[in-house]
């Protein structure tokens, strides 16, 4: 199913769940679901770059990403380009990877991508995370690094 404006949002956290960085972009245009995701990992790996956070680790709750970033050489479309430029950049940083992980642990970036009406464009916060998200992240942090 196409959407005609997607908002994405994304977490970066510390290997013990700190948190860094979290981004709210809105994508225009008509996408799918996986399209969509991708173009918000991408996203984010531009600002793990950006603000020069070593060692990223990719996790999303798709796991049809982590599959088309695991053949993205194979994938002849344009999400095959997206995939292509998300691994290239992680296998560029040394340590970076990308995994699959479960929709409990990884709400955070969802209910931000669910506040649509609070912004339009892109928002970025680093260090301090907005209130609204405080509860979630440790939520998140139970359901991934205690489980």
């Amino acid at each position: 199913m196409r959407q005609s404006s997607v908002m994405e949002g994304l977490v970066a956290r510390g290997s013990n769940g700190q948190f860094l960085m979290a981004a709210n972009k809105r994508l225009r245009g008509s996408w799918v679901v996986e399209e969509a995701e991708a173009i918000a990992a991408e996203f984010g790996v531009q600002l793990v770059k950006q603000h020069n956070l070593m060692n990223p680790i990719l996790e999303t709750d798709s796991l049809g990403l982590v599959s088309k970033i695991d053949d993205a050489k194979q994938i002849e479309s344009e999400i095959g380009v997206v995939c292509r430029s998300i691994r290239r950049y992680l296998e560029e940083s040394g340590l970076g990877s990308w995994q699959h992980i479960h929709r409990e642990g990884n709400m955070t970036p969802h209910c931000m991508a669910d506040s649509k009406s609070r912004w339009d464009e892109r928002v970025v916060w680093v260090d301090s995370p907005p209130s609204f998200l405080v509860n979630q992240l440790v939520l998140d942090n139970v359901a991934t690094y205690t489980g």
